[in-house]
């Protein structure tokens, strides 16, 4: 008699709360978007499908230098591979080590 008494009494407490539901309806939706790829990698992500490093060499070392403002370990690690890219004439090494360089990022 106990038990049936408990049951009778929490049963109302239950259908209460699942009624009443947890008031996150007002919660206000926020759309989330990725970050821009950096124009770094996509520079070099270039120079991996082409084969051609070209002028755009520059532009990469500019857009290291600036890293280094923020991660300079990483930068410098880049930038040393960078000019192993540099040396390269081979189109398939070249695409290679861009490709290995832009995954870095």
């Amino acid at each position: 008699m106990h038990v049936r008494r408990n049951v009778f009494f929490g049963l109302p407490l239950v259908l209460m709360a699942a009624l009443t539901g947890c008031g996150g309806a007002n919660i206000p939706e926020v759309s989330v978007t990725p970050p821009a790829a950096s124009p770094v990698k996509a520079l070099l992500m270039d120079v991996a499908n082409t084969g051609e490093l070209g002028s755009g060499a520059s532009l990469i070392r500019d857009g290291l230098e600036e890293m280094k403002a923020t991660d300079p370990a990483k930068a410098s690690v880049l930038l040393e591979e960078l000019t192993v890219l540099e040396g390269l004439e081979d189109p398939a090494e070249i695409q290679a080590k861009a490709k290995a360089i832009a995954d870095k990022l």
